[in-house]
């Protein structure tokens, strides 16, 4: 997709990633350690942390432990780093999105996330709600889910970001390019989350032909 909200009709590279991950349990933490490969014949921007203050005055630090949890229409919980759907009827200003790391064709990226349990949904477009605005739920599943955009995508631009070398801070031209998603499945056993009982958006955006 180009900027200013024209649509870009070229097809998208598809295949171009694989993604790997033995999930386990440590404490009250469910821990994804996982390698993502560029196997496509071009550079990756692929979502890595998201930005949050840091301790000093004015200092800013990339979190890679930042998850998104989106519980999806059929019981599977997406958590990973991803750009979350848009909660209903919300116009942004700026948009909040994940800073992203190079990755080469030929590359893998080596992660471990933690994401503390319970399970609860969550998105940098809404404020943790009450434990009373939740509810428990009984998964079906579980994906893991990392985004990514062709480095020389459409409607997109990268610059270094100044406080992490290795990331790209990313900008929409117009209309945000719907990211491609690396996912693996898990099954889950008597697993539980937190539902939302709000306009939680539990859409999960993926463009079709940029799922790996």
């Amino acid at each position: 997709m180009s900027g200013g909200g024209a649509e870009d009709r070229t097809p998208p590279p598809a295949g171009w990633v694989r993604l790997q991950c033995r999930p386990g349990k440590v404490g009250n933490e469910l821990v994804f350690p996982y390698g993502l490969a560029n196997i496509g014949p071009a550079p990756l921007l692929v979502m890595d942390a998201w930005p949050r203050d840091g301790e000093g005055e004015g200092e800013r630090v990339a979190d890679p432990q930042v998850a998104q949890v989106t519980l999806r229409a059929d019981g599977i919980a997406a958590v990973g780093k991803y750009v979350p759907a848009l909660p209903e009827a919300t116009r942004l200003a700026v948009h909040l999105l994940p800073l992203c790391i190079v990755l080469k064709p030929g590359e893998t990226l080596e992660r471990e996330l933690r994401v503390r349990l319970p399970l609860a949904e969550q998105s940098p477009y809404l404020p943790e709600a009450l434990l009373s605005r939740y509810e428990p739920f009984e998964l079906r599943g579980l994906i893991l889910a990392i985004g990514w955009w062709p480095l020389a995508q459409k409607g997109l631009a990268s610059a270094p970001w100044p406080w992490a070398a290795e990331h790209l801070v990313v900008s929409p031209l117009g209309r945000l390019p719907v990211a491609g998603t690396a996912q693996q499945g898990f099954p889950v056993t008597k697993l539980e989350m937190l539902k939302r009982r709000d306009a939680f958006p539990r859409a999960f955006p993926v463009h079709p032909e940029l799922a790996g």
